[in-house]
């Protein structure tokens, strides 16, 4: 037998001191209590007779002093927490590194109530109660303890370990490792080394799920003829149950629900639909679903964040800003307004478009400027170009898709500021367009005017403003949602925010930042004066259907093999010998 809360040697030694100084204890006789009476006849009468004692009479003390000393010693095994399942394994791992799967399949339910992860958790401490020494790691968070024969640290990181979805984290490696066990359901295939022992927790069972759920925009026609934008939502529901089910499938746009139905779906049925989403109202979408038989719960929900159900707010700064007004004022996503230099004030707005002109410091929101005087200020000195060539397209959001063959430019400048960075260059060297990323400012600048170029009658002059608007507001901008588990950020990122609103510890590597998204829902990320929302989702066919596995291994962690909390039993049993005691005592049956 081992014992997870000291070593083994310590924890004998407290359960016979326990039970010794319980029998001690017991057997301490009371002096009695000292009494006057007139005569002793009658005592000494009482005292000369011989009473027949019952069977039970006789042994009753005996069993009152077992009785304590199994209490005692019940109690002390609660303290030192036992475990029976090591004793097997006599000869030891030696130095073993544990590594648990923590794909979001490991959450899913057996038969017996517990999880996946619950079984591999008992299977870990197993594995580490049998060596050594022992190091602890998930293929999502790495190496989080260890190498160690102290039980109490290792039980300590077991404890505050939950699945985090992805696993991209490189397989640690732990020098003098002899051997190497991985705990998984086998939800995701791995390429394993030889030395690699697998032990499967997996158990199948029926589940529903959200495997797809996305937001895009759409132009539906309106009264009139007018286009009106909205978006689409498209969701995606499958069945993973060897039965038909009905499951009941809602869709909620901030407190309101907007669909609500039920369906019979089969055995292994995809159901697909698409909702369209009025362009204005709450940003936040929420798809949930449920049937009867569904043993894994994070992939009943999924997020999803309409971008333009707000307006976005644009102040225009210029003394002649007409040219900019035009492609604006196409745009219903926009809410523009107008000001000349003098009277600029930052006014809270998502955006401030400045025209040929520049404040003495930048402002904290995110800005586009088209052609801003250097003036010895925060751009620094500028240096001019004439008739610059444009030829060779850029990879930077801002300008990717502008064909520069359409753009007649007749000056442009180049700025000393250290922190632009530039994106587009002429043939020459001059930058065209530079883009400022950091944590305190974002900024688009366009080196040159509307009036030194061909600018607001060009093709690409739409592409140019619209990427420009959609990166400068969008900081963590991406391609559809991003999964539970371990997300990169660019530095400029200073923050990312959960759905309870707490804030994510960063850990910097590698010239990116990196959070660990561990549940789905919407994320915040903020840098640079603008916001972006996340929305995080556990959308996977693979891993949603949790009645298959690819671990082949015939080492398995059955309800049999689980290490059971046996404190929690040994405290209860004592509890139990306790109220026994008692309640016997009150009616004299014991002592």
């Amino acid at each position: 037998m081992t014992f997870a809360a000291m070593s083994a040697w310590q924890a004998w030694v407290l359960l016979i001191a326990a039970g010794a100084i319980a029998a001690g204890l017991f057997l301490i006789k009371l002096r009695p209590p000292r009494i006057l009476v007139p005569s002793l006849v009658l005592w000494q009468r009482v005292l000369d007779a011989s009473p027949d004692l019952t069977r039970w009479e006789r042994i009753r003390r005996a069993v009152s002093l077992l009785a304590t000393i199994v209490l005692a010693v019940l109690l002390g095994l609660a303290v030192t927490r036992p475990s029976g399942s090591a004793g097997s394994q006599s000869t030891g791992y030696g130095r073993a590194l544990i590594v648990l799967d923590s794909s979001w399949s490991m959450l899913a339910r057996t038969r017996t109530g517990e999880t996946r992860w619950d079984r591999a958790l008992a299977e870990a401490r197993r594995i580490a109660l049998s060596s050594d020494q022992a190091a602890i790691a998930t293929t999502a968070d790495g190496l989080v303890e260890g190498p160690t024969d102290d039980v109490v640290l290792l039980d300590a990181a077991l404890r505050r370990l939950t699945p985090s979805g992805e696993d991209d984290t490189a397989w640690p490696d732990v020098a003098g490792t002899q051997t190497i066990h991985f705990i998984t359901d086998g939800a995701v295939v791995r390429p394993l080394d030889r030395r690699v022992v697998v032990h499967s927790v997996f158990e199948p069972a029926s589940n529903v799920a959200v495997t797809a759920f996305d937001v895009r925009p759409a132009v539906l026609g309106g009264e009139r003829g007018k286009p009106l934008v909205l978006a689409e939502a498209y969701a995606e529901v499958a069945n993973f149950a060897p039965q038909p089910q009905k499951v009941r499938i809602s869709l909620s746009r901030g407190s309101s629900v907007l669909t609500t139905h039920e369906i019979q779906m089969g055995a292994g049925e995809a159901y697909r639909e698409t909702v369209p989403i009025a362009g204005r109202g709450d940003a936040a979408l929420h798809l949930h679903v449920e049937g009867p038989a569904n043993a894994l719960a994070i992939d009943d929900d999924a997020y999803a964040w309409v971008d333009r159900a707000r307006p976005l707010s644009v102040l225009v700064v210029g003394a002649q800003a007409e040219w900019v007004r035009r492609v604006l004022a196409e745009n219903p996503d926009v809410r523009v307004g107008y000001v000349a230099p003098s009277a600029y004030r930052a006014a809270g707005q998502d955006l401030t478009i400045f025209d040929r002109w520049a404040p003495p410091e930048p402002p904290r929101e995110p800005a586009l400027y088209f052609a801003p005087p250097g003036n010895g200020g925060w751009l620094g000195a500028e240096r001019d170009e004439l008739k610059p060539l444009w030829e060779t397209p850029g990879t930077h959001p801002v300008v990717r898709g502008v064909d520069p063959a359409t753009l007649r430019i007749d000056r442009a400048r180049s700025y000393a500021s250290t922190e632009l960075m530039p994106i587009a260059q002429s043939r020459q060297g001059t930058p065209i367009v530079y883009v400022e990323e950091s944590p305190a400012r974002r900024a688009v600048i366009v080196t040159f005017s509307a009036a030194e170029s061909n600018l607001s009658t060009a093709p690409g002059f739409p592409i140019l403003v619209g990427n420009a608007l959609e990166w400068l507001t969008h900081p963590a901008a991406q391609d559809g949602s991003r999964h539970p588990g371990l997300a990169s950020f660019s530095p400029a990122i200073t923050k990312v925010a959960a759905p309870d609103g707490s804030s994510l510890p960063f850990v910097r590597a590698a010239g990116s930042e990196y959070a660990m998204l561990r549940t789905p829902g919407l994320y915040t990320a903020e840098g640079g004066g603008a916001r972006s929302v996340i929305a995080v989702n556990a959308a996977d066919p693979q891993r949603s259907n949790i009645a298959r596995t690819t671990a082949r291994t015939p080492s398995n962690v059955g309800e049999g093999g689980l290490d059971r909390p046996w404190w929690i039993v040994c405290a209860l049993a004592a509890l139990l010998l306790a109220l026994a005691e008692w309640w016997t005592w009150q009616r004299r049956i014991t002592v």
